[in-house]
């Protein structure tokens, strides 16, 4: 890799709300695993940043990224050759059909599904491909979640939906049989306010965005810590599938 290209993936990696996601889903997956290794499915994984941080920090799980962007795979998969990960690969998918594989002990769907139109169908595909007893870990705009700065977009990225209510989340994970569904607001007004900022310079210069580095790493340690405020932006929500044997429990999958 190139310093430049090195700079730009690290910046890329600490924008605010991309960072949360990723610590919410590595300490929910890390609680879930222990010491054992695991299988991981980040399911709309994009360019595979995120799948890519995990790999490198935990050589003892096993990660696929699936999306339907091929343009985005190549990029993830280069990444990956770039930095000598065996334990991550990435396959094309439609996430509202059946997957090209499963068996997972995880599957993370991390601001994916406000994306996509047919997001029963993606939810059943995806909580279809988890193990029995496997970890389902997900992020989702908020259905009421409104931009902190004046003059930033009111809209999330290539969204179909503005988002999901906490009951419409919980209702929708019950649909697909999974148990033990718990869901916390994420993702505040301090890390809100940070990541809008981000948006408007990605695209200037790279010593711009360098400078605002620190910026962007105080605002997730903040948010962290709790000083933070304002109504949530995104829900975070985790959830087991059944063991086998403890009945279907209203469970549909494709």
């Amino acid at each position: 890799m190139s310093v430049r290209g090195a700079i730009e993936e690290r910046l890329a990696l600490m924008a605010p709300a991309r960072r949360l996601r990723l610590a919410l889903a590595e300490r929910a997956v890390s609680d879930f695993a222990g010491s054992r290794p695991v299988r991981v499915l980040d399911a709309g994984c994009g360019d595979g940043l995120l799948a890519l941080a995990l790999a490198a920090r935990h050589p003892n799980w096993t990660l696929t990224g699936m999306d339907l962007s091929e343009e985005l795979l190549r990029g993830a998969r280069e990444r990956a050759s770039n930095r000598s990960l065996a334990n991550v690969s990435f396959e094309g998918a439609d996430l509202t059909r059946p997957l090209p594989d499963s068996g997972f002990d995880v599957v993370m769907a991390l601001e994916c599904l406000s994306e996509i139109p047919d997001d029963r169908g993606a939810l059943r595909s995806m909580t279809g491909a988890l193990a029995p007893g496997g970890l389902f870990v997900m992020q989702a705009p908020d259905r009421d979640w409104k931009p902190v700065l004046k003059g930033s977009a009111g809209t999330w990225r290539h969204e179909v939906r503005h988002g999901y209510s906490q009951a419409e989340l919980g209702e929708a994970l019950a649909e697909t049989g999974l148990e033990g569904i718990g869901i916390e607001p994420t993702y505040r007004s301090t890390a809100a306010a940070a990541q809008e900022l981000r948006d408007r310079v990605k695209d200037r210069g790279l010593a711009l965005r360098a400078i605002l580095f620190p910026v962007m790493a105080a605002s997730v340690r903040l948010e962290r810590w709790g000083l933070t405020g304002g109504t949530a932006n995104a829900l975070f929500a985790t959830a087991r599938q059944p063991l086998q044997g403890d009945g279907n429990h209203g469970r549909h999958c494709d």
